[in-house]
């Protein structure tokens, strides 16, 4: 099959070549005082660019298919130059995506959210201060993915990974409730994480995802990405809504407010019968889906999926959630033919989607105006999960993309600066290990950054 598309492009690039030369070589029409018709495009001085272009095309196609063919995996290629496809592999074929989902997730919060909308996490109380003492304060959350205390914002900030993270500062609540002439709660600190469901998994994942860590337990109150302990070995914790509750207890005692009991958990009194003490609100959303995107972060991608089931459906969970990613895209005219979500992270491994899907909304800002993606992403050399590939060689800060890896996963999807400037979006499912995968991926980016190869300028 492969063999007979060459044949085929050799006999376009002899017939483009017998059509330049006619064009260019054909005797000038006579009578004409004055030569006013431009440049033709066709003449015989461009024709070794515009066969060096094409010849481009068939080498990147051929060397494409080798690298597929000698990876035995299932796979999709979507290569795009602005809107004009420059390679095209099995697009619309349904594959298990891993972490490049999440770029579905981005395009989608990113929709119906809006790039300006910001989580605000509040305490309440039944009434204000009264000679400086209140009752019972609750910590009312709101799905913020990045809630921290200033030891964890530290932690994060020390690690390449995740050093461009913009933490929401736990500790601004303590400050806000000190300024509203707080000095005692009688009572305790309360942890209302009903915004959302309280599944804090998705049941279907594997058990590893847990107890490797690789995603915190789910809530809509979480602090510290929902770890009691974040250095190796961590420790989840069994209320995350108990555990920032406790947080704030701690950072309030630090600035001289005393609290009666311990931290536990609850609802809030309804909002007609409260008094907002204190808010802090998250980074804008462009901020948070950078950091999901560069970082791979699962749990701000659950998070997020959870927020637009609240957003469109009124109903935080999981399943709601993903009904919205797949309508917002197919909104947004983006092919959603085969794509199946079972989550926002891309852990679960029945998830479906296809190259096309990705590479869609790689293009979408160029034609709806909608925020850019290629700024959320990771760097190759530079920045979360590239920061240490691809360093020190031609490719470094040339690529910005979305990696994605399970067992037996391997993608990419992103942009690449290379002789062109290109969107791609690349899958393969199979027996592949992660070393393998990236290997693969590796040479697919190097590929794509020498298209269309050397040229004579035109």
């Amino acid at each position: 099959m492969n063999r007979s598309r060459s044949a085929r492009t050799t006999i376009v690039l002899v017939g483009l070549s017998l059509l330049c030369g006619w064009l260019a070589l054909r005797p000038e029409e006579s009578g004409a005082a004055v030569e006013t018709a431009s440049r033709p495009l066709w003449t015989l001085d461009r024709l070794p660019a515009v066969l060096a272009e094409a010849q481009g095309t068939v080498d990147l196609e051929r060397t494409v298919d080798q690298l597929l063919a000698g990876s035995g995996a299932r796979s999709c290629v979507a290569v795009y130059e602005g809107e004009r496809p420059v390679l095209l592999r099995r697009p619309d074929d349904a594959l298990t995506p891993a972490s490049t989902q999440k770029i579905l997730v981005a395009t989608a919060a990113l929709a119906v959210l809006g790039p300006d909308f910001r989580f605000e996490t509040k305490v309440v109380s039944d009434g204000p201060p009264r000679d400086g003492a209140v009752g019972t304060l609750w910590l009312v959350g709101a799905g913020d993915p990045t809630l921290a205390t200033p030891e964890y914002a530290q932690w994060l900030k020390d690690r390449p990974r995740y050093q461009l993270r913009q933490a929401t500062p736990l500790a601004e609540l303590a400050d806000g409730l000190a300024s509203a002439g707080v000095r005692a709660v009688t009572g305790n600190i309360v942890g209302d994480d009903s915004r959302y469901d309280r599944a804090r998994t998705v049941p279907t994942w594997k058990p590893s995802y847990l107890t490797e860590n690789e995603v915190g337990p789910l809530g809509a109150l979480l602090v510290n990405d929902g770890f009691t302990v974040f250095d190796a070995p961590e420790h989840r914790a069994d209320d995350p809504a108990v555990h920032a509750a406790g947080e704030l207890t701690r950072l309030l005692q630090a600035v001289g407010i005393s609290v009666g009991s311990p931290a536990s958990s609850g609802v809030a009194p309804a909002a007609d019968g409260r008094v907002t003490l204190a808010t802090v609100r998250s980074a804008p959303l462009s901020d948070i889906v950078a950091g999901m995107l560069r970082e791979s972060d699962n749990t701000a991608a659950e998070l997020l999926t959870r927020e637009l089931g609240v957003a469109r459906a009124h109903d935080g969970s999981t399943a709601a959630g993903t009904k919205v990613i797949v309508d917002a895209l197919a909104a947004a005219g983006l092919p959603t033919t085969g794509l199946r979500l079972g989550d926002g992270s891309g852990l679960e491994a029945t998830n479906r989607a296809g190259c096309a899907v990705l590479a869609a909304a790689l293009r979408r800002p160029d034609r709806s105006g909608a925020p850019a993606l290629s700024p959320l992403l990771a760097v190759a050399g530079r920045s979360g999960t590239l920061a240490l590939r691809l360093a020190d060689t031609p490719l470094d800060g040339k690529l910005r993309a979305k990696t994605g890896s399970l067992d037996g996963v391997s993608g990419l999807a992103g942009y690449v600066e290379g002789r062109r400037a290109l969107s791609f979006a690349f899958l393969a499912n199979g027996s592949l290990s992660d070393a393998a995968g990236r290997l693969l991926q590796d040479r697919l980016i190097a590929v794509l950054a020498a298209y269309p190869g050397p040229q004579p300028r035109l």
